[in-house]
């Protein structure tokens, strides 16, 4: 595991799920996306993980869509690292494959979730196959493109799946995995956090990889605090957790990033900018 005292925020700010009916501050166009992405920014954030909205509201995995959510970021300026979901969206017939469409919008990173996941939702199961042969063809697509991969972790055989990846793919390091846990309330077969889930998710990490953890609701903040005390990164935002307090909505992203920027700071973590973040992971210096 490579370590350091720079510490990179993730902030991810509006999900795939969740509607302003859960909180109203939820940004869902383009527009407001942006908007929190630059607050973010501005509270410490040096990565943001979009997923983005159509009309409706509805998640969806349009790169025209996805182009026009980082135009408007970097119209404010904001020079924040860019990854961008490739989960599929919620459209009718919406499946895996789709994911593959979001990298023709040119993200610096997307994301590669792995493990067939059933989410629950409105009494429904969803079955995601994210399985061993769709992870090969989406990363050699992103290798191909030179986007750097983030690596989403549900549970311990994904990590076997990753060292299957690694060892059979060219990845470019350091590794960045993302440790996904207590999603056991929408995701069946999700791992509960605990400090002793975490530290074993840790002792399994493959040699020159990163990692940083979320935890869904109530365990955003200790969860996310552990993964600093470790030597990880952290994510924050409202895909993962509507509240900043028991009973307490949110008010922005920017308000949950500045907590962890904080936390971080006070245990010793300086605080990574984007440029720093992007040579961290290994990721080219912004253009333009």
């Amino acid at each position: 595991m490579i370590t350091t005292d720079k510490l990179i925020i993730c902030v991810a700010p509006c999900g795939s799920f969740l509607t302003k009916e859960a909180n109203p501050n939820i940004p869902i166009q383009p527009d407001e996306i942006a908007e929190e992405v630059y607050r973010s920014w501005n509270e410490g954030a040096s990565l943001a993980h979009i997923h983005a909205r159509d009309l409706t509201g509805k998640a969806t995995t349009d790169p025209e869509i996805f182009r026009e959510i980082n135009q408007r970021i970097r119209e404010k300026g904001c020079d924040i690292i860019v990854e961008f979901s490739t989960s599929p969206g919620r459209e009718p017939k919406a499946n895996v494959n789709d994911g593959f469409s979001v990298l023709e919008a040119e993200p610096e990173m997307a994301s590669v979730d792995i493990g067939v996941v059933v989410f629950m939702q409105g009494g429904e199961e969803r079955i995601t196959p994210w399985t061993r042969s769709f992870d090969e063809r989406l990363t050699k697509a992103m290798l191909e493109k030179r986007i750097k991969p983030e690596f989403e972790i549900y549970g311990l055989g994904g990590m076997f799946e990753l060292n299957y990846l690694i060892e059979n793919m060219s990845i470019t390091k350091p590794y960045l995995i993302d440790f996904v846990l207590d999603m056991q309330r929408t995701a069946q077969s999700a791992t509960p956090f605990t400090p002793k889930n975490l530290m074993h998710f840790v002792e399994q990490l493959p040699l020159d990889s990163m990692f940083m953890t979320m935890g869904v609701a109530i365990a955003e903040t200790p969860a996310v605090v552990q993964s600093i005390l470790l030597g990880g990164h952290a994510r924050v935002g409202f895909e993962d957790n509507l509240y900043y307090s028991r009973g307490v909505l949110a008010k922005s992203n920017a308000e949950l990033v500045a907590r962890i920027a904080r936390i971080g700071s006070d245990l010793g973590r300086t605080i990574a900018t984007p440029d720093e973040a992007r040579r961290l992971l290994g990721i080219p210096k912004l253009r333009g």
